[in-house]
């Protein structure tokens, strides 16, 4: 099963990237970004496209991280209940 998954992240990741490459091969020309009043200095669509996916994938990277459950000491089966509603499990 793992070897699957790591399989299919890999085919996943290789496939944007080449799909990127050939896009920004196609389109060379300068683009800048505009939000609001701010706009970018101009930069080919290839380096953009480079550096919008290596940030998406290291915050993608780093999302898990903050949704961990914590794990919890397992409670011993003899040791009696603090309370009355220790006993049910909700």
């Amino acid at each position: 099963m793992n070897t699957i998954t790591n399989f299919l992240a890999s085919a996943i990741v290789g496939s944007w990237i080449m799909t990127m490459a050939v896009f920004a091969i196609q389109n060379i020309q300068p683009v800048s970004l505009k939000f609001l009043q701010f706009e970018s200095i101009k930069v080919p669509i290839g380096i953009l496209l480079a550096f919008s996916l290596g940030i998406g994938f290291f915050i993608a990277a780093i999302i898990p991280a903050f949704f961990r459950k914590s794990k919890k000491s397992p409670r011993s089966r003899f040791s009696p209940p603090e309370s009355e509603l220790d006993e049910f499990d909700f």
